[in-house]
């Protein structure tokens, strides 16, 4: 998965008011595709080189498309849960776009908003839990445990359809607390942020810069991660 093809999953997702139809591996291939970008950068040599750079602004770039196409995603499965929860008819087309995550994500928010209007509003009918399934074979049966943005670290990630990449939980990056010795032009970390910093500032670097920066006498690491 590169990121032209995610801009174009994109750019699809943006001009359509219905729901595309994306590959159901679609997010687990791309947290992957980032965990090797974010390797790439971490075994670079010189962290401050144009190719880290490079790298560096890529891993961003995914980040943020993908991030992007499960927003608009999202917010059309929940118009979708609305209208199925108020009982209006959706085309059967709709539901098979969801991948096997997004259709577990449907269906509890269809049913939490049932049981709530049951709460709330007193004279309601006790709904009826529905559950719709995939038609066609090709889609697993909703998977008990969906993934979130929080789930990308978990071990079993692979097993889910619906990874989204998240910036601070997902990089591999060790950080040790420095103190600068002199002041420096901002730059950016192998971690994706941006750090300026001036003489007698304490601050948190990822290890990688730190060690470069510790090697050029620019700061004096104080806390090794």
């Amino acid at each position: 998965m590169h990121l032209d093809e995610l801009r174009t999953i994109l750019l699809e997702e943006r001009d359509t008011g219905e729901l595309t139809t994306i590959s159901p591996d679609l997010f687990t291939k791309t947290t992957a595709y980032i965990r090797s970008l974010q390797q790439e950068v971490y075994d670079h040599e010189d962290p401050f080189s144009d190719e880290a750079r490079l790298l560096i602004e890529k891993v961003s770039s995914v980040r943020a498309t993908i991030e992007e196409i499960f927003k608009i995603r999202t917010d059309k499965i929940v118009g979708l849960a609305l209208s199925q929860a108020e009982g209006s008819y959706i085309e059967r087309e709709e539901l098979r776009a969801l991948i096997p995550a997004e259709l577990e994500m449907f269906n509890r928010i269809v049913e939490a908003i049932r049981q709530n209007k049951t709460q709330l509003i007193e004279w309601k009918a006790a709904p009826h839990k529905i559950r719709v399934q995939q038609a066609e074979e090709t889609l697993s049966p909703p998977v008990s445990e969906p993934a979130t943005l929080e789930d990308t670290d978990r071990a079993d990630v692979s097993d889910s359809s619906e990874p989204v990449i998240k910036t601070s939980s997902d990089a591999p990056f060790a950080h040790d607390i420095v103190l600068a010795l002199s002041s420096m032009e901002p730059f950016m970390g192998i971690d994706g942020r941006t750090y300026e910093m001036e003489a007698g500032d304490i601050l948190t670097l990822p290890s990688r810069n730190a060690q470069v920066l510790v090697e050029r006498d620019i700061v004096l690491n104080i806390h090794p991660g």
